[in-house]
């Protein structure tokens, strides 16, 4: 029995602060710890766990643990669980803590009590694809007529039906809720103060016009709510809309649930949502102690972290805990900081405290007299601030390029991964990206979003974009002043008027350029621009026979037709892996969802780009490469060394007001959201008040915009480097170093700056008639000139056909065929170009143990795809191993878990599977490790897996298991032996005296290969599969 919170201390091994200490012994009653960043908030919250349950106050089994994402939830959990046992408080056949994400608690809650309100617990939990096809599809049914819908692109409609739907949920709001306020609000329209002329203020009128457009936006909503409901599907949202009805109707759950957890952790709590923090309050609060009052709820949080206000999290939440969970006698609830960071240096602590001032004298935090300034634990390691300007962007992206190399290249990093560049925005990703892979450094774009402006993948995007709507102008317009037509701004311009032209007096709200594109009409055009209108309205046609495919299928279609795949293998090493990240996340998403559409794909895409909108964190892999993000992704993550760049105005920090109500349709509007109180507020309606109302949201704004700093800051350890920029291609007037720079700058050991900064923009001359897209690189340019100049000299050889007439009897198809034909010869002889200069054989940064059996197998078609990877369809017994490793992993980690995982198997196959793994002799027991990732060196060459499972056997050995979906007697032994070898190495055991099996799941049979190859066997196959590869 504890009794000494030093005792604690000594059990655990950990020397916690006061601060800590304070939070952990608190009395069994409600309290909020706000914990600043790098502060141990997980440490505290396990230790927490142990002290309760060490002193006798609850048992283990009594403790609910609530965080956002499976990530965090598997690390909550293991943290709670591993702290018991080294207090050696539980064994293994207690109960232990429930520890689940907010969305699976409130999806249980349905499963278990939804039938109370008519909800059938069946209903199918959809995924984002899922989301975004049946929002397409209301979309493209949807009658009207849509006065204001219908003057926007499809995409843009479906990812704003989406938005407000959210919206809607995060807050409780109804259909007749919108309704009635949008006729109070269309009455005071009519009542407001007009010009002297009589005229609308246009302030006035545009907020009307939005009333209209989210009526109608209302409208689409409530068709895509009832054909979820007629297809018997279900978002997250829904199932806490429901909980939430279900605590208010049914109040014995919330007793019920108050007797099985008699303590509850809120972890992230400044990021809940309205709708969340209500069926919290419902369920563990109430007006007096027989209701719930007083019952032991501790919320952890950090209001200055408070950084998704966009993604629905009311970040007055955390604030208003100490009332909306008052003690038994109704008093607030105490506040426990913690504010010593034992993440970054004194240095970096000291900027962050300076970034956060705005946020700490926020009005809404008056009178919470919270101690929020970070400060560093005695004795901490230095860390050091760089900053520096640069005249302009190209030059800032370069140096900090330079810098990275240099830290690696002196040791002062000791390895890529340790660093990262953390964007304001996606824009900025693809440029720093190309930067770092142009000087040969490895680098991972974190996240879809970041992806999608990397030139190559903006053009698939416009591609597929005037595919699935003719009247996509932008998008087209990217296309036709790309390097690969260069269409000039005169021909642009007559095309334009061209498609005005045909527009005619057909009531168009948008004239059409594809239209003009195929009938471009008898125009003073440029010979060349007349001929690539006509390719490309070609190419455009020959695509479209394409849109009855799976969406996989179209974009290698597109990518194929465009010539990007072979094009991105001719520039620098790593060129091409964005392009592959994006088909493969086209598959993924289409996987969960076989009728995925592209309207739907297409809305996906541009909310990924805008907001990141995926319900995971993004990945970090791993890999020892510089990790590029957006400081929304980087929340929760932190390196070595991290760069800031484009600190300036207008871009960090970014004003824009992206939620005025007023201005846009898909926001809902502020008085019916449950945290309007903290929001700016408009008191009437007229021209100033709602000029005034967007004044005070862009405040609103920069106040978001200073925690993302704080944010930022803190991701450092030892290293933060600054740097602005004047000069962007596309401006007329130059930027200014923004406030964080100039923070950062009081702070720093080194700073730099640049006074020839001059009146005009020294990159217009460089971008005079093309500014946007920026063309690649002068290596890539000179690339596709070698490549001409090839094609040329082909052209001149004996027995070409270049100067040979077409012949007359191609028909149309032919035609687009010889073209594309044509094209991709011009490209294939640039990637000859690039491979004849090659000065070394091709040797993979590393080999999976799934391509280590293909090298030694088939060294030729490994060699194949390693110069030209190609995307690959999963088939449909793949899709079964993948959905049923999953379902095994979220098993094992919620095996006494109240909640059930939320991966659903349906089918004969998974049926199958699922008993078989029941009736092996791993159903009831716990594992040592799960989908556990590993390295190998062997013979120079890196080696990456993933252990299935790790259990000890009967003989007490450890036992590596490798579960096998398809049948076992097929599987390769050399993956079995490289799970054995990771395995022994990672623990450091003997690899003899680490088990290693089959399990076949169909069959429910144990195999275990007989002499698996220990380290120098594996190196034997590598060196020979390495030797083959070369020859």
């Amino acid at each position: 029995m504890l009794t000494d919170p030093q005792e604690l201390a000594g059990l655990l091994g950990i020397p916690y602060s006061a601060q800590q200490l304070d939070a952990i012994t608190a009395p069994l009653t409600p309290g909020v710890i706000i914990a600043g960043a790098g502060s141990g908030k997980t440490t505290v919250m396990a230790a927490r766990v142990v002290w309760l349950v060490g002193t006798g106050q609850v048992s283990a089994g009594q403790v609910l643990g609530l965080t956002f994402t499976r990530k965090a939830a598997a690390k909550l959990d293991q943290d709670v669980r591993e702290a018991l046992l080294t207090a050696a408080l539980v064994d293994a056949d207690a109960a232990e803590p429930v520890v689940l994400t907010y969305d699976a608690f409130a999806g249980q809650l349905v499963s278990d009590y939804g039938l109370l309100l008519g909800e059938e617990p069946t209903s199918r939990l959809i995924t984002d694809a899922t989301r975004y096809r049946l929002a397409a599809r209301v979309v493209t049914d949807a009658v009207g007529p849509f006065a204001m819908l219908s003057k926007l692109q499809p995409a843009t409609v479906v990812e704003r039906v989406l938005r407000l739907a959210a919206d809607m949920k995060s807050h409780l709001v109804g259909t007749d809720d919108i309704l009635r306020h949008a006729d109070r609000f269309a009455t005071a329209v009519g009542q407001a103060p007009r010009r002297n002329t009589g005229e609308v203020y246009r302030a006035v009128q545009q907020a009307d016009e939005v009333r209209a457009e989210r009526l109608e936006l209302l409208e689409l909503v409530t068709s895509y709510e009832r054909l979820k409901r007629e297809l018997g599907y279900q978002e997250f949202s829904d199932q806490l809309a429901t909980s939430a009805r279900l605590i208010d109707e049914v109040p014995q759950v919330a007793l019920r649930l108050r007797q099985d957890f008699r303590v509850v952790l809120l972890d992230e709590y400044q990021d809940t949502s309205s709708a969340q923090a209500r069926l919290l309050r419902g369920l563990f609060s109430g007006a007096d102690p027989s209701g719930g009052r007083g019952h032991a709820v501790t919320a952890v949080g950090d209001p200055c972290q408070a950084i998704y206000g966009w993604r629905g999290a009311a970040a007055r939440n955390i604030l208003d805990f100490a009332t909306d969970f008052p003690l038994a006698d109704g008093r607030p609830a105490p506040s426990f900081p913690l504010t010593v960071n034992r993440r970054s240096g004194p240095q970096i602590l000291a900027a962050a405290n300076r970034l956060a001032d705005s946020v700490r004298s926020d009005p809404l935090l008056t009178g919470q007299q919270l101690d929020l300034e970070l400060v560093a634990p005695q004795q901490a390691p230095p860390a050091r601030i760089e900053a520096r300007a640069y005249r302009t962007w190209p030059e800032e992206t370069a140096a900090l390029t330079d810098r990275i190399a240099d830290l690696r290249s002196t040791a002062a990093v000791p390895s890529w991964k340790e660093m990262a560049v953390l964007c304001r925005n996606n824009s900025q990703v693809s440029a720093v990206y190309t930067a770092l892979i142009e000087r040969d450094i490895p680098a991972q774009i974190v996240g879809l979003g970041g992806l999608l402006d990397v030139p190559v993948i903006a053009e698939v995007v416009a591609t597929l974009s005037v595919l699935a709507d003719p009247t996509e102008n932008p998008s087209l317009i990217r296309l036709l002043t790309s390097p690969r037509w260069a269409i000039g701004l005169p021909d642009l311009a007559l095309l334009g008027k061209r498609a005005a032209d045909l527009a005619g007096d057909r009531d168009v709200e948008t004239p059409s350029l594809a239209e003009a594109l195929a009938d471009p009409g008898r125009a003073a055009y440029s010979t060349a621009a007349r001929q690539r209108f006509g390719l490309l309205s070609a190419e455009l046609a020959g695509l479209r026979r394409y849109l009855h495919t799976d969406l996989p299928q179209l974009v290698s279609r597109v990518v194929s037709t465009l010539g990007l795949a072979v094009e991105a293998e001719t520039l620098a090493v790593g060129a091409s892996a964005p392009l592959r990240a994006f088909q493969r996340a086209v598959a993924e998403y289409a996987q969960v969802d076989v009728q995925a559409s592209l309207s739907g794909l297409l809305a996906y895409l541009e909310a990924e780009r805008s907001y990141g909108v995926g319900l995971e964190q993004a990945v970090v892999s791993s890999a020892d490469s510089v990790k590029i993000l957006t400081v929304h992704k980087a929340k929760g993550l932190e390196w070595e060394v991290v760069f800031l760049p484009g600190l300036a105005e207008s871009v960090f920090p970014n004003a824009r007001v992206s939620d005025d109500w007023v201005r846009q349709s898909a926001v809902l509007p502020f008085p019916l959201r449950g945290d309007s109180l903290a929001l700016p507020q408009l008191g009437e309606v007229s021209n100033a008040a709602l000029t005034s109302l967007h004044e005070d949201l862009r405040e609103h704004q920069v106040l978001s915009e200073d925690r993302l700093a704080y944010v930022a800051a803190t991701r450092a350890r030892r290293l933060l480097v600054a740097s602005t920029h004047a000069w962007a291609a596309e401006l007329t007037k130059p930027r200014v170093p923004s406030r964080y720079f100039a923070v950062l700058a009081e702070h720093a050991d080194v700073v730099e700056r640049t006074d020839d900064i001059g009146e005009v923009n020294p990159l217009a001359e460089v971008n005079r008639g093309a500014s946007w897209p920026v063309l690649g690189g002068v290596e890539e340019l000179a690339l596709r000139r070698e490549a001409a100049a090839e094609v040329r000299a082909a052209r001149r050889m004996p027995g070409s056909t270049a100067g040979y007439p077409a012949p007359a009897d191609l028909d149309r198809d032919g035609e687009v065929l010889r073209r594309e034909w044509r094209h991709n010869a011009q490209v294939l002889v640039a990637l000859e170009v690039a491979q004849r200069r090659e000065r070394a054989a091709v040797r993979p940064a590393y080999v999976s143990v799934t391509g280590l059996g293909q090298l030694q197998r088939d060294a030729a078609a490994f060699r194949r795809n390693l110069r030209r990877p190609m995307p690959r369809l999963v088939s449909e017994s793949q899709r079964w191993g993948i959905d049923f490793h999953r379902w095994l992993e979220n098993r094992f980690a919620q095996q006494v878990a109240l909640i059930a995982d939320d991966t659903e198997l349906v089918g004969v196959t998974y049926d199958r599977l699922r008993e078989g793994f029941e009736s092996s002799p791993y159903a009831n027991a716990v594992p040592v490790a799960v989908e556990a990732p590993f390295t190998l060196v062997l013979s120079g060459q890196l080696v990456r897996g993933r252990i299935d499972a790790v259990f000890v056997g009967d003989d007490g050995r450890p036992q590596v298991v490798d579960w096998k979906t398809g049948s076992a007697a097929a599987a390769d032994p050399l993956q079995l032996a490289c799970y054995r070898l990771a395995w022994a190495e990672l623990t450091g055991v003997a690899v003899g005296d680490v088990d290693a099996v089959f399990y076949d799941l169909q069959r429910s049979e144990v195999l275990r290969p007989q002499n698996l190859a220990d380290r120098a066997g594996l190196e034997a196959v590598v060196s020979a599969g390495m030797g083959n590869l070369h020859a």
